[in-house]
């Protein structure tokens, strides 16, 4: 992956998340994430009884989208598309903690909730746009 779009990943804390309800419906949802690199996977913290999760609770992998960057300042965006699925080995679950507290240290107060689960979108698609520049830096895959 590039590295203006770790870059961009490791200084945001906040994406918009889509996924696919049951019945064919999108829902989108501001959330906070971390990450793992190589390969890329967005890690995000969510309750089992939320409605992006509805699609996946059985342990199916679904369809998601992610935005991250929304700011006027900073002028830089990356949209991807791909997979998401709850994490269920819980012995993956200290290496995500581990990553996803140091980047949402108050999301952690969640941690022994026993609603609390992490989703991992692995990402099949992306494309990171740089407005700063005329014209604008597209990088895709």
């Amino acid at each position: 992956m590039n590295q203006q779009i770790i870059d961009l990943i490791s200084k945001e804390r906040v994406c918009v998340i889509s996924t696919i309800l049951p019945g064919n419906i999108s829902h989108s949802a501001a959330m906070h994430f971390s990450h793992q690199t190589d390969p890329l996977r967005i890690l995000i913290q969510t309750t089992n009884n939320t409605e992006k999760v509805k699609g996946i609770l059985s342990g199916e992998t679904g369809k998601a989208s992610i935005v991250i960057g929304f700011s006027e300042q900073d002028w830089l965006t990356l949209q991807m598309r791909g997979d998401i699925k709850i994490i269920s080995d819980p012995e993956r679950l200290p290496e995500i903690h581990k990553i996803h507290y140091k980047k949402n240290p108050d999301a952690e107060q969640y941690k022994n909730s026993p609603n609390t689960i992490f989703l991992e979108f692995i990402p099949n698609w992306w494309r990171y746009t740089d407005f700063n520049t005329d014209p604008e830096t597209i990088l895709s895959s």
